[in-house]
């Protein structure tokens, strides 16, 4: 892995907290990518990916790709994946749109329903994407503090406070991840139909958790509820990222207009293949949803382990396949596992939790993850 010293000079100047433009996106807390130079040579826990369980398959259609979904632009293909997506999901076609990764939706939706100067409102942390893409369109961003006292959990303070300003007049769109990234914890169901029922336009972020059952709940409250729009993907709880293929449910209106300002040709032949075969599978049950579970083993694992040590804490209660940790002193647990050559995520410049070392984590498999808790225990045994 190399030594001490060559690990400390790879780390950059920048941390998560870094983009290009700085001086315009002061809030953007960047791209979590890229903490260190020659991340090839790390052990990384970095990156919120999932675990594709049928990987076989994956190798199996990745061949099949034919040259036709190459050489000619996809217009079948979208019509055929959004089909199967309507049934995969229970809603109608004109109730979906699709993009390349959620990405692209999370982007496009402030352009689209708010205007400049508009109020925008979060929880803190949060995804970072929110607030850049909100920012980009001109908006003003209010967050409301989950408290770390509280394993960021929806305590009675948060949902106060977050109602209070949701009812605001000047508040035009409701940003929220359940479960939420980088805490992993999730918006109690109650507070987000009441949150819902205030008539913003509110974003419910669904990739952390896009399985059938859950998704298929809460996009049946399109049907009553036109402001709401739900986002997911393939990328989390397929462990597909590379795809990047992400989709909007929401009512025929919203939709209509997403779709008018969507790119043609946003998702490629051959992503739009794989994803069709897997929709096709799914629907077949030759893909079965049970391979998606066994992170929750993995986390009831670590989070064992990581109970035993003195001076490294749990720091929420994550509900999926990543964690969040934090030292009990001033000590900066991302900087002291790069030195390991172990990589997590840096939330120092994270909104919400900024110069708090905090880390998120995300899990692997047992192999890595034991490896992971080597230099954990080893930090621990030396903590100072």
């Amino acid at each position: 892995m190399g030594g001490r010293s060559a690990m400390q000079r790879s780390v950059k100047a920048y941390q998560v907290g870094s983009t290009p433009t700085p001086r315009t996106m002061k809030n953007n807390i960047g791209n979590y990518t890229h903490q260190v130079e020659n991340h090839d040579k790390f052990i990384r826990f970095d990156l919120t990916e999932g675990n594709c369980w049928f990987r076989d398959k994956i190798s199996e259609w990745n061949k099949a790709i034919n040259i036709s979904d190459v050489i000619h632009y996809p217009d079948e293909k979208i019509i055929s994946v959004k089909k199967l997506l309507s049934r995969w999901l229970h809603v109608k076609q004109n109730n979906i749109t699709i993009g390349s990764g959620s990405d692209e939706l999370i982007e496009m939706i402030p352009k689209i329903f708010i205007k400049q100067k508009d109020k925008v409102l979060t929880v803190a942390p949060s995804f970072f994407r929110f607030i850049e893409s909100s920012e980009r369109a001109g908006a003003k961003i209010t967050t409301v503090k989950l408290d770390k006292d509280s394993y960021f959990e929806w305590d009675n303070l948060t949902i106060k406070g977050f109602l209070k300003k949701a009812k605001d007049k000047k508040v035009k769109l409701i940003w929220l991840a359940s479960p939420n990234n980088p805490t992993g914890t999730e918006v109690p169901k109650q507070i987000l139909l009441e949150i819902i029922r205030l008539g913003k336009i509110v974003v419910i972020d669904k990739v952390l958790n896009g399985f059938t059952k859950e998704l298929r709940e809460i996009s049946q409250l399109i049907w009553d509820n036109p402001n709401l729009i739900v986002l997911s993907s393939f990328s989390k709880t397929f462990g597909l990222p590379g795809l990047r293929f992400g989709f909007a449910i929401s009512a025929q209106d919203k939709i209509e207009v997403m779709e008018k300002r969507r790119l043609p040709f946003n998702v490629s032949g051959p992503s739009l293949f794989i994803v069709e075969k897997l929709l096709q599978s799914l629907l077949s049950g030759e893909v079965k949803m049970g391979g998606a579970f066994n992170f929750f083993q993995e986390r009831i694992f670590f989070e064992e382990q990581i109970k035993k040590l003195k001076n490294i804490r749990l720091a929420s209660n994550s509900k999926i396949n990543f964690v969040l940790l934090q030292t009990v002193g001033r000590l900066n647990l991302f900087k002291k596992l790069v030195e390991k050559g172990v990589l997590v995520t840096d939330l120092n410049q994270t909104i919400g939790i900024k110069n708090k070392n905090f880390v998120r984590v995300t899990l692997r498999d047992r192999q890595n993850n034991q490896i992971l808790l080597k230099a954990l225990k080893k930090i621990d045994n030396h903590f100072h």
